[in-house]
């Protein structure tokens, strides 16, 4: 699998569709509603996402396999952090080591 997406890429992408992936069916769809601000301290690179799901459906807290049409598939960490009337929030954190400079 490719590098994971940069948060610009993410932010390229926010309030779009990401599909959950059962093998190579898409389950449901989560909306990208947030991408944090980044973070830059001495040889990291810090970020966050923000999804939005269904409140009929709650996805333990795992790694998932999500495809965007602009992004590729990827495996992402997905923890549930949220409960909203109509939804569901779920957080990523990115925490990229940088090489020695």
């Amino acid at each position: 699998m490719a590098d994971l997406p940069t948060r610009d890429a993410f932010a390229g992408c926010l309030n779009t569709g990401f599909h959950v992936m059962d093998g190579s069916t898409a389950v449901f769809d989560l909306e990208l509603a947030e991408v944090s601000e980044l973070k830059v301290v001495p040889r990291q690179q810090i970020f966050s996402i923000i999804f939005r799901g269904p409140a009929s459906r709650l996805l333990p807290q795992r790694i998932y396999r999500l495809k965007q049409d602009t992004l590729g598939e990827m495996d992402l960490f997905l923890v549930p952090v949220a409960r909203k009337e109509e939804s569901i929030l779920y957080e990523v954190v990115f925490n990229r080591l940088m090489p020695p400079g």
